[in-house]
């Protein structure tokens, strides 16, 4: 599994610094090679996933994105990821299941869309 997580990096890398070189040389002087980076990280990961949608759910104090074609895919991917994350750090998981707020971005604010009462929330600034 850490050939695979490696692979996923060097394949990043490998098409940034691609995609670097072949910029021209008023750009890279104009821009920090960590900021292009950011914003080549940005449009790389969209790029890969142009099939897909981007999803944020919080779960407690846990806040999950994944990518997924619609929302009830979105949310099979969410709870997986939750019950590894909790699994991770010894948390058991809730009796209950997952109770999964969809974060949805509106400018500066984040709106909280909490699914079992369908009622909007204003929530804290996004990150």
């Amino acid at each position: 599994m850490l050939d695979r997580d490696q692979l996923k990096t060097v394949a990043f890398d490998v098409a940034f610094n691609d995609w670097w070189r072949s910029q021209p040389g008023s750009f890279r002087d104009s821009v920090t090679s960590s900021a292009a980076r950011v914003c080549f990280r940005a449009g790389y990961s969209a790029g890969k996933n142009a099939t897909e949608r981007r999803f944020v759910f919080r779960a407690g104090r846990m806040r999950i994105t994944v990518w997924a074609s619609g929302p009830t895919a979105a949310k099979a991917k969410a709870e997986i990821e939750a019950d590894f994350r909790a699994a991770k750090k010894g948390w058991p998981k809730p009796k209950a299941g997952w109770q999964l707020q969809e974060e949805v971005a509106t400018g500066r604010r984040t709106k909280t869309h909490v699914q079992s009462s369908n009622h909007w929330a204003n929530d804290q600034l996004s990150d």
